[in-house]
């Protein structure tokens, strides 16, 4: 079955439904969708002030640069790579031109301590076989050994935290529980434009209900907080380092 793919303006629209300020058969005009968006992002960062972060899974891809070993990951500029803040690494490889053709090689993800706590020969460079992913406060980075030889282009599987959106941009990714808690925080802001909407107590309950989950959550799976449940270890064999 294919998935219902999810955009800003329609989280902006269901909102407003939510609200009874539009009907089934009405759409936003153009100052309901800019007002939307500036109040979506208004409450990302009311969010992020309470360390209350929305994940998403998204690729990442970027080309390697020569003899590089570390790449900032940030939608802070200047960064290596410009994207929402990075938490948590899934997948990542690298691809091999040969003759009109790809090879595709994987990187084996390892964490910090691993990395550090093994004998490496610096510089070195050549095809990477390791990556790890190091976590900061508004930026992350990741680290390749050993540094790369050419300038392969890179893909990472990676969670991300959700800074900011644009106008209709996709919340395809976006998990249906924080789509919800979007959806009704929306609906309720949109009160202060139109204080004649309908908002009866069961919608304000189910609001209080979201925010009480997200409060008290502390998995990675349902709120992201930065701490170290989100460091993991990974299958990790000292000789393959060794041996390069």
């Amino acid at each position: 079955m294919s998935q219902v793919v999810k955009t800003v303006n329609e989280l902006i629209t269901n909102s407003l439904y939510l609200l009874g300020e539009l009907g089934t058969n009405e759409t936003p005009d153009s100052f309901m969708l800019s007002t939307g968006l500036e109040l979506i992002n208004e409450i990302l960062a009311m969010y992020d002030a309470d360390s209350i972060y929305i994940p998403y899974l998204t690729t990442v891809t970027f080309n390697m640069v020569v003899a590089q070993r570390t790449y900032s990951l940030s939608d802070m500029v200047p960064a290596d790579v410009i994207t929402n803040r990075v938490v948590d690494l899934s997948m990542a490889n690298y691809t091999v031109p040969s003759a009109g053709q790809g090879i595709i090689y994987p990187l084996q993800i390892i964490n910090k301590a691993q990395y550090y706590g093994v004998t490496r020969l610096i510089p070195l460079n050549t095809r990477p076989g390791f990556i790890f992913l190091d976590k900061q406060a508004d930026e992350s980075f990741v680290t390749l050994y050993p540094s790369p030889d050419q300038p392969y282009p890179c893909e990472l599987q990676v969670k991300s935290m959700m800074n900011s959106v644009i106008a209709n941009g996709n919340l395809g990714q976006m998990p249906p529980f924080y789509y919800g808690l979007l959806k009704f925080t929306l609906s309720r802001r949109f009160l202060a434009y139109y204080p004649s909407g309908n908002w009866p107590q069961q919608n304000e309950d189910t609001y209080q209900e979201y925010m009480s989950i997200i409060k008290n959550a502390n998995e990675t799976d349902l709120t992201i907080r930065p701490s170290a449940i989100l460091d993991r270890p990974e299958p990790f064999y000292w000789q393959n380092i060794l041996a390069y």
